[in-house]
């Protein structure tokens, strides 16, 4: 980009107009350096349709050089009252801030640029919210990397602007870097790991007809969906639990979300039957070369002693890396988890937020402030715990998804 070529900016607060961005958005993501599922137009706007509505207004953000497209923030501006008193504006990422009972967990969010138009994508951003700044008390960007333009440009803006962006690891990427065999794979693996995993696939394949099942027709979607919700209901009920197909908007999200994802390529359910019976579902997606787990379910009443779970996964792994995939993603989970055991590459996940400089936003950050200390506080009580019980597992980034995905 030369020094005299401008971008344009424009916000996008219309339904209609984003609905005709999908070719676009979906061709400019692509060949960006922010390759995440839950970037994608397909996860961006069944969110909107399914969660959009009273308190929330879109503000897309589109960044122009001429006609071409080079730049997308997907933002969206909520409204709610802290503790039913002060009536707060947030901007946020859109895929974020549904009530934590019904949360989608969006993902790897970011900024979206074009490739070399990184840096000044985020600086024209970065002015645009300063001008519109009255607009809202604080800003607030869930889930995204520390390679992410948030972390790397974004914050670096604030604080050059004086402002005190507030930063706090809300959890660990569990990603493998797959090689070009399985048996390359197996060869990652620790030793003892190594020895599990082929244990137990060989228990369950000893045992009775083993057999792994890939959907790809609308019409085995619905009946796949069911085997989801019922195994992963059962796990969850068995600790106590009721799992996250609660919401009835949860599951009109992912059911339209699925059909979508279905049409393009990009959605990888599994489910993994013994003796004709269902005992595992795996909830995949597959999206820029990475093969992403996103949720499952599993048999704990009947198959609990052939670790449907560990089985599953193996299965997903070996048919990523036939299918010529880069990566699997386990995508967010706790600080410690059993994803470590699948040789995978362990990277921080942030929250990143700031207050504006208006009396809510001193109260906010105020309140932050002092959220930061309760933390420190509950981690160091919870290090002293764990030191006393080694079998204690923690609760991940406090997201009913995040922390469910942390049970094998």
């Amino acid at each position: 980009m030369t020094n005299n070529e401008l971008l344009t900016i424009r916000a996008v607060t219309d339904a209609a107009e984003l609905g005709v961005l999908r070719e676009e958005w979906n061709q400019l993501l692509l060949g960006s350096r922010t390759g995440s599922i839950c970037l994608t137009w397909e996860w961006v706007y069944t969110w909107w349709e399914i969660f959009g509505g009273p308190g929330l207004e879109r503000h897309v953000l589109l960044l122009r050089a001429e006609d071409r497209l080079v730049g997308i923030a997907p933002f969206v501006v909520t409204t709610h009252r802290e503790r039913g008193l002060l009536k707060v504006r947030t901007l946020r990422f859109l895929g974020t801030g549904e009530p934590e009972w019904e949360e989608t967990a969006s993902e790897y969010l970011d900024v979206i640029a074009a490739g070399g138009y990184e840096e000044p994508v985020a600086d024209r951003v970065w002015s645009h919210l300063q001008t519109c700044s009255r607009q809202w008390d604080q800003i607030v960007l869930n889930d995204v990397m520390g390679d992410s333009l948030v972390m790397r440009y974004l914050k670096e803006r604030m604080l050059q602007a004086g402002m005190c962006p507030r930063q706090v690891q809300i959890g660990t990427r569990y990603c493998i870097d797959l090689p070009s065999s399985w048996e390359a794979y197996l060869n990652m693996l620790e030793p003892g790991a190594r020895k599990r995993f082929e244990y137990k696939r060989r228990k369950l394949e000893k045992a009775g007809h083993v057999e792994e099942k890939d959907i790809t027709s609308p019409k085995d979607l619905g009946p796949a969906f069911k085997e989801l919700v019922r195994l992963h209901t059962m796990r969850w009920v068995s600790r106590g639990g009721r799992g996250v197909f609660v919401s009835e908007r949860f599951v009109a999200f992912h059911k339209k979300l699925m059909l979508r994802l279905l049409e393009r390529g990009m959605l990888n359910i599994r489910l993994l039957s013994f003796d004709g019976v269902a005992i595992s579902a795996l909830y995949n997606f597959r999206y820029g070369g990475t093969d992403y787990f996103y949720q499952a379910g599993f048999d704990t009443e009947h198959a609990a002693k052939y670790s449907p779970g560990v089985v599953a996964h193996n299965y997903a792994i070996e048919d990523a890396i036939r299918q010529g995939m880069k990566q699997y993603d386990f995508m967010k989970g706790g600080t410690v988890s059993y994803k470590s055991e699948f040789a995978c590459t362990e990277s921080p996940v942030y929250d990143m937020e700031m207050s504006c400089c208006n009396l809510r936003g001193r109260l906010l950050d105020w309140q932050a402030r002092l959220r930061v200390i309760w933390r420190l506080i509950r981690r160091k009580s919870y290090r002293r715990q764990t030191q006393a019980d080694q079998t204690s597992i923690p609760a991940g980034s406090g997201t009913r998804r995040s922390a469910s995905k942390d049970i094998l």
